[in-house]
């Protein structure tokens, strides 16, 4: 009698779905939420097809660009685990796109020190953040709420000194402001960094110890990995990518105002739990993020047509943290 184990044969289709599970509900939730808008569109208003038209489909990915930019600097953090946040992405952006309009004076010649400027603010604050949070074991919501207070301080004694003044760069402009078509040519840098992530995230070293001190970090520990370096890296980067995200919306706006990217902070997040990215940390599919921000902007986009607008938003963005927290709780007490 063979009494070795029976292998259950392989379905192609379980194994894709497996693997691409998170994804895939977000895409899912993409198509229902633009259905669903047309419907209630068509059903209030008495119009059809303006929700699901193409130009419709493209002005909303455009308008989720800056969101799911800022959600991969949020998704560094949590993955490297620990509960991790970064409350000061938004403003560090903010500084950044204001000192940028200075040095670019609407001349593409300012765009490389506008660059360099904006790696100096991100790897600084960054730092901060990291080595308080990763090496004095400060809670990352506390240490990222205070430097957006400190950055934002920052911001509103440099205004009032020196007037904001100075407009985006034009070949800035054109990268994030302007169409091909009916093609935003910010969804190309978005598709760019997506692509950049994914390689990251399964083909390299850095990839790899990030997911895994997120996924365990004693594990990790006794692997060799220097947990409290890759968890100060994750702020760093963090850091500067805000910084560069706040040269592309200075160029998306076309000149520079304290307030121009504080706004993005609590969308970032919530595109980041929208997308099935655990706060637990250990995963990262940046994909699922940007299909995250497609959905919350086309619930935002459905909330102002039926007159809801800013209070519908932030209404829905509370009700989805408070989702996350009480499941960040309940896994917690599982351990």
């Amino acid at each position: 009698m063979d009494n070795r184990p029976v292998q259950l044969e392989k379905h192609p289709v379980r194994e894709f779905y497996q693997r691409n599970n998170k994804v895939l509900n977000t895409l899912l939730m993409c198509i229902l939420v633009f259905i669903l808008g047309e419907i209630i569109i068509g059903a209030v208003m008495g119009t059809h097809g303006t929700f699901l038209s193409v130009s419709q489909v493209f002005l909303t990915i455009r308008l989720a660009a800056f969101v799911a930019l800022f959600g991969l600097c949020q998704q560094l953090v949590i993955c490297v685990g620990g509960g991790g946040l970064d409350l000061s992405v938004g403003y560090i952006a903010t500084l950044s796109g204001i000192v940028a309009g200075h040095l670019m004076n609407g001349s593409n010649a300012g765009v490389l020190p506008s660059v360099l400027a904006a790696l100096v603010i991100g790897a600084f604050f960054g730092l901060c953040n990291g080595l308080l949070t990763a090496y004095l074991n400060l809670p990352s919501l506390v240490v990222t709420m205070a430097m957006a207070n400190i950055v934002q301080g920052i911001v509103n004694a440099y205004v009032s000194k020196v007037a904001i003044e100075g407009n985006a760069a034009p070949a800035l402009q054109w990268l994030t402001a302007k169409f091909t078509g009916i093609f935003p040519n910010i969804l190309i840098v978005v598709i760019l960094v997506t692509v950049i992530m994914v390689v990251i995230f399964r083909r390299t070293s850095l990839g790899v110890r990030i997911l895994g001190v997120g996924a365990n970090e004693n594990t990790a520990y006794l692997s060799g990995v220097n947990v409290k370096r890759v968890r100060c890296l994750a702020f760093v980067v963090s850091g500067i990518l805000a910084a560069l995200i706040g040269l592309l919306l200075l160029g998306y706006l076309g000149h520079a105002s304290k307030d121009m990217a504080s706004n993005y902070v609590m969308p970032s997040i919530v595109a980041v739990v929208v997308g099935g990215i655990s706060i637990n940390g250990g995963e990262g599919n940046y994909l699922s993020v940007v299909l995250g921000a497609v959905v919350l902007q086309s619930l935002t986009n459905l909330f102002v047509a039926l007159g809801w607008g800013d209070a519908g938003k932030w209404l829905g963005y509370g009700l989805i943290l408070l989702i996350m927290l009480a499941a960040y709780i309940r896994n917690k007490r599982k351990r």
